[in-house]
């Protein structure tokens, strides 16, 4: 720091002249221009100030308005704040420096030291705490001034100065910035401020920095504001005059257009052939002018041109409808390709015409005023972040979505301040009806936004109960339950057992929710306070009524339409049990028997009938063969003519077990072939060749169609009756057999019950499919009651293929469920030992059987979730839905 050296005798003046404080200083700080070590050194280093150069007074009167009555008035105010404020900082002053002269005098110098520089920085011009606080530092430190102190505080005092003036410029320069960029507010502002500045520190003007240059400005600055406000206000009045003028100019004209408009409609429709309409049209211009001559011709043309267009229709009408009818007989039989089948015709031009239940049968009409203002609600999006009164906030809202908010006296005198103090901070940009339901939740209701008379109204939770609705909603596929049908237990039941007992299923309550749960789920969410007071929900006959106001019922039918999506959901259920087989069967071989005439029927053996008679009296028979075989007859003789030998031989190639399955092959059928031979040796032999194979797959399918959580079965089946039993009646020593008949079912049977998952992905089923097949003829026996004639009963064979389980599966997929895998393979050789090992000779002394069978069964299960609203006819072109 550059210091400068004066004579001791002009310390004393020196020190009075540091301490004293110029008169613009207490103006410039209240101001909020500090003395700063930054503003010091910024000062040092910055470039001369440039001389701003005035501009023409005539450009500044141009340019900006006059001079603002109401800125004059807040200079004004400003002064007198100013004045008192200066008057209580210099009292209070005086009292510190009375009470450091008394602990001056007490010797407390460091408690009366820092009194005085209380006083001194309220009041920098009060000499006596200056005095003071120097006798206190003579007395604390013995050297209180020095002389290079002394010209510190003058090159301080020149800094200060230097910086007030500085501000002083910038301002001056920031008024004229405003002037050239037409902001003509902000360059009164800031000349304001210049002007006030130099008139209360005239010792800041220097150069081009002079108090009538800066009050010249002002004065332009101000004119030239008034000039802008007078011609902006000007340039209003002239439009609004054209403006007038242009719909008194279209009023004048309306009539003659719209005559003029109507008949070129009347003639459109007329040349198209729409005669009902142009008659509509020519009757709006007659209600405009009703003595319109050609409007009247013309009425009448078009009325009897839309009669015989009338008898024209009516009658291709009728011929359409005959030929409809007959096509739609010939297409009955037309089996369906979808699961959800629409006539297309009758869909559009009437289902999609007809209005639900809750519209039909709804009290009140939304005001397209206020679904306007809601509309745009939901669309403007802002950050919230307030913390403010509700007042404020409303102000605020109303700046942003151009909608106005009313603030009620309640919420505005009596509400807690606590309560209407909103704290809200969010980052993201959200809809301001968002915004206002999160208000609404963080008061606990106690706020309410309401829409009414086009302004959304601030009001207390008492305030906005009223507009009350009454509103209809059909409920009966919510309330009402479900019916489920339980399926039966496929068997036979034994003679002398116990029957089966049905199933019985708990019964619903109701498809989705019970009227009480119903009403509780509306009451217990849905404005929770307000249906003690005015608001009032009850259920008739499946009818909801409510009267509350719109906002609520559109909650209420926001909830309805969600209960509805799961209980409109059916679910199409397959089960196909698939049975595949390939199976072979081969059986070959030669016996020599049957020599002589051993039948009674058909043609005689030839040969001699000639049989074994020493091995038992019971030689066997085809169903129970003995030791000889089927019979004893004879397959080859040989006597001599001595008759002193006789040779008789039979074989008979016979299986343990039968060859093949009577669910698949046997081995009847193919070649027989006998060969007699007669000589002196008699042979007869029997050829029995057959070759069989078959490959074939059987798929069984059932398929129902089943509301989602609803049980049903489905049975497409066959019932047979039959006697399974008798009873026996006594009397008179006589017994009478009195048959039981019993029913024994056979077919498809499917019993099952899907729940849809909540993202209507998947389905669990439970499912229990059988497939029964009664064998048939049905075997009987008889039996005999001890006296009388015997009797006959059944004992039906039942092939039962069946599964029970619970399963989870995809839309549109197919599981699974199970499946049977049966082999059965038979090689069976009967012969005569050593023979049957000879080569070629082998084949008339053995049989062979070969029966080979691969059976597979395969149980399937598809389940494809049905959205009645999925399988709707797309609408036609430009059609409304």
């Amino acid at each position: 720091m550059r210091k400068y050296r004066f004579p001791l005798f002009m310390l004393p003046a020196l020190v009075l002249a540091s301490c004293q404080s110029t008169d613009e200083e207490w103006f410039l700080e209240d101001f909020g221009w500090s003395d700063s070590e930054e503003t010091t050194e910024a000062m040092e280093t910055a470039a001369p100030d440039p001389t701003p150069t005035a501009p023409d007074l005539d450009e500044v009167t141009a340019l900006t308005p006059a001079q603002d009555p109401i800125n004059q008035a807040g200079l004004v105010n400003q002064r007198a704040e100013l004045e008192l404020h200066q008057a209580k900082t210099s009292l209070l002053s005086e009292q510190f420096v009375v009470l450091a002269d008394n602990a001056f005098q007490r010797g407390d110098y460091k408690g009366a030291a820092m009194l005085y520089a209380d006083a001194l920085d309220l009041d920098p011009d009060s000499r006596a705490s200056r005095d003071g606080l120097r006798r206190c530092e003579q007395q604390l430190a013995g050297n209180a001034w020095d002389v290079d102190s002394a010209e510190d505080r003058i090159t301080q005092e020149q800094m200060r100065r230097a910086n007030r003036r500085i501000h002083v410029s910038a301002l001056v320069r920031d008024g004229d910035s405003a002037m050239a960029a037409g902001d003509f507010d902000t360059a009164v502002s800031a000349y304001q401020t210049a002007e006030m500045a130099l008139r209360t520190s005239p010792s800041l003007a220097a150069g081009s920095l002079d108090y009538n240059l800066v009050s010249s400005k002002l004065t332009g600055a101000s004119q030239a504001r008034s000039d802008y406000i007078a011609a902006r206000r000007d340039a209003e009045k002239a439009a609004a005059e054209l403006e007038a003028q242009a719909t008194r100019d279209a009023r004048n004209n309306y009539l003659s257009n719209r005559v003029r408009s109507l008949f070129q409609d009347a003639n459109r429709y007329f040349t198209r052939g729409k005669y009902t309409d142009a008659v509509r049209v020519l009757d709006a211009l007659l209600e405009l002018d009703p003595v319109n001559k050609e409007a009247l011709d013309l009425r009448l043309v078009a009325n009897a041109a839309w009669h015989a267009t009338r008898q024209r229709d009516t009658d291709t009408s009728f011929r359409q409808q005959w030929k409809a009818t007959f096509d739609e007989l010939r297409t009955m039989a037309i089996p369906p390709k979808n699961i959800i089948e629409h006539d297309i015709d009758y869909w559009r031009e009437t289902v999609l015409k007809r209005d639900s239940l809750d519209k039909m049968v709804s009290a009140a009409e939304v005001d397209p005023g206020e679904a306007a203002i809601a509309e745009l609600l939901a669309s403007t999006r802002i950050e919230a972040r307030f913390e403010n009164t509700i007042e404020e906030i409303a102000d605020n809202l109303a700046a942003y979505t151009r909608v106005n908010f009313v603030v009620s006296r309640a919420v505005r005198e009596d509400m807690d301040e606590d309560v209407k103090t909103i704290n809200l901070s969010f980052s993201r940009p959200m809809p301001v009806a968002q915004i206002l339901s999160i208000i609404e939740d963080m008061t606990q209701g106690q706020l309410r936004f309401v829409i009414r008379n086009g302004v959304v109204n601030v009001l207390t939770a008492e305030e906005a109960v009223g507009g009350n609705i009454l509103n209809k909603y059909e409920v009966r596929d919510i309330v009402r339950p479900i019916q489920d049908f339980v399926g039966i237990d496929v068997n036979l039941a034994p003679s002398g057992g116990i029957e089966l007992i049905e199933e019985e299923l708990p019964e619903r309550e109701a498809k989705v929710l019970s009227e009480d749960d119903l009403l509780a789920a509306i009451q217990e969410n849905i404005e929770p306070d307000s249906w003690d007071d005015t608001a009032t929900v009850t259920i008739e006959n499946g009818t909801l009524i409510v009267n509350a106001p719109p906002a609520t019922q559109d909650r209420i039918k926001s909830l309805l339409g969600d209960l509805r999506l799961s209980s409109n959901i059916m679910v199409e259920i397959k089960v196909s049990f698939l049975k595949v087989e390939d199976s072979f069967l081969q059986d070959i071989g030669v016996d020599f028997r049957g020599l002589g005439n051993d039948s009674t029927s058909g043609i005689a053996g030839k040969g001699d009938d000639f049989v074994f008679d020493d091995f038992g009296t019971d030689p066997g028979s085809p169903g129970a063969p003995g030791t000889l075989g089927t019979g004893n007859d004879s397959g080859m003789y040989f006597r001599e003519a001595s008759d002193n030998v006789n040779i008789i031989a039979r074989t008979e190639n016979l299986y343990d077990s039968g060859l093949g399955n009577e669910d698949g092959l046997v081995g009847s059928g193919g070649l027989s072939l006998q060969y007699t031979f007669l000589d002196d040796t008699q042979l007869n032999m029997v050829l029995r060749a057959v070759e069989k194979s078959v490959r074939r797959e059987v798929l069984t399918e059932a398929t129902l169609t089943v509301s989602n959580t609803q049980r049903a079965t489905l049975t497409v089946a066959n019932q047979v009756s039959y006697v399974g039993d008798f009873d026996v009646e006594i009397a008179q020593a006589a017994a009478i057999a009195d048959p039981i008949v019993r029913i024994a079912r056979d077919g498809v049977y499917l019993d099952v019950r899907p729940v849809v998952s909540a993202d209507r992905r998947f389905t669990y089923i439970d499912v229990r499919p059988t497939v029964a097949t009664l064998v048939r003829p049905i075997p009987s026996f008889q039996t005999s009651l001890g006296t009388g004639s015997p009797v006959t009963m059944q004992l039906p064979e039942l092939k039962l293929q069946k599964i029970a389980t619970r399963v989870m599966i995809p839309d549109g997929g197919t599981l699974l469920l199970g499946g049977m895998k049966i082999i059965n393979q038979q090689n069976l050789e009967s012969g005569i030992p050593l023979l049957n090992r000879i080569p070629i000779l082998s084949f008339f002394f053995s049989r062979k059987g070969e029966y080979e069978s691969y059976q597979k069964l395969i149980i399937l299960l598809s389940a494809r979730i049905i959205v009645p609203e999925e399988f709707e006819p797309s609408a036609e072109p430009g059609s409304a839905r």
